[in-house]
């Protein structure tokens, strides 16, 4: 007979206990016999590898009478080392009596921590209290003297009267008092609950859904159903029919959406003991990864972004140098009478040394062809000696700067700058998608938004060092007619908003990174674009990460017109497909009128809502925000006829905190290039522990990063 010790009922007069209890310590004498006679058990396992009958309950009863007798009730660590001895003569018992697996040793031995809490609760609740849970003096109780040293019994009571103990217990006891839906099945727990019910229904079907078993556990001996019971077990049926399957298929189940609660780790509601989230839904498990693997990631996407900008000049030059080409093959120059400049672009943008250029195209070096994109460039001073040559000389094995001087090398035509003189582009030549237009100043004030500085007015620098390639744009624009009140008109490719869009570029833009003033929307536009041309055009991550442009959805526009405002997410939203699989909308939010930035990062196949803000403070901040958000999101859904649960879920993110009042749209355009770096959907409150704060070493990559693009994309 099975040992019920642990599921006493702690009702009753607590009196006379030691009277209560008559019978001694049972042994279950139908394994020992067994055993005696060199029988074995077999054990049954359910689909999701839980106990069943026949014999499940027997080898759990078992498994309680073993760990009594192994393993010590003063036990708070159930992981602790000290009791491998126990587990091992446990799992060894166990091996002696019942055909098992060594696969299920795990399982075993989990199911052996709870007996002992459960017995540790029963000792306590029957012996330590009176019938209104209040603690009383009691001695060992004989029964268990064979198993309970007087040791043991006085370290154990000690624990339960610590103030500690008694907070927690009365608080779970305060928890468990009113359960909104009591479970009503005593032992019999899900698994063997759902091979009763298959069984009875004599159905092939080796699972049942988790709300079916939820409802079916808390039927009562009358088989009356509880009005509130039946409606969550409605509301999970409608959902799971409308639900696509790749929503279903995630570790927040129908039933807990629709009881809208939050989910313990390693368990799945309605399936019992055993089941785990990656076990039942078959999804591997995965971890925040460690700074040294973000640190990897991001150097390797920085050579990445090199290399593409690499190719991006090589195949300017050849497209230049196929428009410039005259009748002859060979189109040479002389000698020039200035040092052009030699610059190197990894692992630092950087001038590493002066020299002449004797070609553009066709010439050859030490007998040998040059490379596409190339020229031939004699060295004549060397400012970085041990810089390596971009590309060296097989026939002398000359690779580094120094042993370069007065000999001819290879140089990258775009790495190549005159000296004192940065020419600027002709106006018919501007570059794909950006067009020239001399205005007056009066009418560039009639450009929304626009409050230009008057014409020919010097651009101011920030103080100290600046990167080589903020020194060249500044040069650049100083020395074009953009200082004289011209403007760009820049068409950013349709992908990166979703439409086709428009940007326009004025100095007052380019001042923000010289300055490092507060950020305006075109310069966060402008750095998003550098994001989805350099890291994500023509890849996957164009499927996994998306842009809603700031321009159109801010705290202004919403106080004017927050139907307007909705429409549009709705509109981003259906542009990008049917969003059944998880990816993320970068919304860089601004509270209006120049003010503060934050970054909301949407995940509508969850229903997630990530907020990341460098101040103190959640979306409480900004109501009208998280209002429309939300709106757009259930129109979106219901358009999609996708079923909408109760909540949609947002989550502030503990991301790195600024230090001054100008950073933060510098902190948002960092937050959505570490998100995009790491690939990660899903954003941890933790995701950006290793920074308190961004450096301003940070946020100088990041600028370097927008002017090199300003550069490549003939903007200025």
């Amino acid at each position: 007979m099975a040992n019920q010790d642990d599921t006493h009922d702690a009702s009753g007069s607590r009196n006379n206990v030691e009277k209560e209890i008559k019978r001694g310590l049972t042994v279950m004498k139908s394994i020992i016999r067994a055993r005696d006679k060199g029988e074995k058990f077999e054990v049954h396992w359910s689909a999701e590898d839980q106990l069943i009958e026949p014999n499940g309950s027997m080898l759990a009863s078992y498994i309680g009478s073993l760990v009594r007798q192994h393993i010590p009730i003063t036990c708070d660590n159930w992981r602790s080392p000290e009791l491998k001895v126990g587990k091992e003569k446990i799992w060894s018992e166990i091996q002696r009596s019942f055909h098992i697996d060594e696969s299920r040793q795990k399982y075993c031995i989990q199911l052996a921590g709870k007996r002992l809490r459960g017995f540790r609760s029963f000792l306590s609740n029957k012996f330590l209290k009176d019938e209104e849970g209040n603690f009383v003096e009691a001695e060992r109780p004989m029964k268990y003297a064979e198993i309970i040293s007087a040791e043991e019994w006085d370290n154990f009571v000690a624990k339960r009267r610590n103030e500690k103990f008694h907070e927690v217990s009365d608080k779970n006891r305060k928890r468990a008092s009113k359960p909104a839906y009591p479970y009503k099945k005593g032992r019999t727990g899900y698994a063997r609950l759902q091979q009763r019910i298959l069984a009875e229904e004599k159905s092939d079907a080796t699972s049942l859904p988790e709300h079916v078993l939820w409802k079916a556990a808390r039927v009562g001996k009358d088989e009356a159903v509880v009005e509130a019971v039946q409606n969550v077990y409605d509301e999970c049926e409608t959902l799971s029919q409308t639900l696509p399957s790749t929503e279903v298929q995630d570790c927040r189940s129908v039933l807990s959406r629709v009881l809208n609660v939050p989910e313990y780790s390693g368990r799945v509601r309605g399936k019992g003991f055993g089941v785990t989230p990656s076990s039942f839904y078959k999804k591997p498990k995965t971890k925040n990864p460690t700074n040294k693997e973000v640190m990897d990631t991001l150097a390797e996407l920085r050579a990445q972004v090199l290399e593409l900008q690499k190719k991006n000049a090589r195949y300017r030059e050849e497209r230049c140098g196929s428009e410039a080409k005259d009748t002859s093959d060979r189109a040479s120059i002389h000698c020039q009478p200035k040092f052009p400049e030699l610059y190197l672009s990894s692992p630092t943008y950087r001038m590493v040394g002066k020299g002449k250029v004797h070609n553009t195209s066709g010439e050859l070096l030490h007998h040998n062809p040059l490379p596409v994109g190339y020229m031939k460039v004699s060295v004549d001073l060397v400012l970085d000696t041990d810089a390596l040559l971009p590309l060296p000389d097989v026939v002398s094995e000359t690779t580094l700067m120094r042993d370069a001087v007065g000999s001819f090398v290879g140089w990258p035509s775009d790495l190549t700058f005159p000296d004192a003189e940065t020419p600027t582009r002709p106006t018919h030549k501007a570059g794909k998608g950006i067009s020239r237009c001399i205005e007056s100043v009066a009418s560039q004030k009639e450009v929304p938004g626009r409050k230009l500085k008057k014409a020919g007015n010097d651009i101011p620098t920030t103080s100290g060092t600046k990167s080589q390639i903020m020194m060249r744009l500044e040069k650049m624009v100083e020395e074009s007619d953009i200082m004289h009140g011209v403007i760009r008109s820049v068409d950013f490719d349709e992908g990166v908003f979703g439409i086709a869009h428009s940007e326009i570029i004025a100095k007052e833009d380019i001042q923000q990174l010289f300055e490092h003033e507060e950020l305006g929307i075109t310069v966060i536009h402008t750095y998003i674009w550098y994001m989805y041309v350099t890291l994500m055009r023509g890849t996957e991550l164009c499927n996994r990460f998306n842009f809603i442009a700031a321009s159109r959805i801010n705290t202004t526009f919403i106080t004017k017109n927050p139907t307007s405002v909705k429409n549009e997410l709705v509109d981003r939203f259906m542009a990008a497909g049917d969003n059944t699989t998880p990816s993320l909308y970068f919304l860089p939010f601004n509270s209006g009128n120049g003010g503060h930035w934050v970054l909301v990062a949407m995940d509508l196949s969850r229903l997630m809502v990530y907020y990341l803000d460098l101040l103190s403070g959640d979306w409480s901040k900004y109501p009208s925000m998280k209002k429309t958000v939300d709106a757009a999101i259930l129109k979106f859904r219901s358009k999609k006829n996708y079923r909408n649960r109760k909540d949609i879920t947002w989550i502030r993110v503990q991301c790195p905190q600024q230090n001054n009042s100008v950073d933060c749209g510098f902190f948002v355009l960092r937050f959505m290039r570490d998100i995009i770096a790491l690939n990660r959907i899903d954003i941890p409150k933790m995701y950006f522990e290793e920074y308190k704060s961004y450096s301003r070493a940070h946020l100088d990559e990041m600028k370097d990063e927008l002017c090199q693009f300003i550069v490549d994309q003939r903007i200025i």
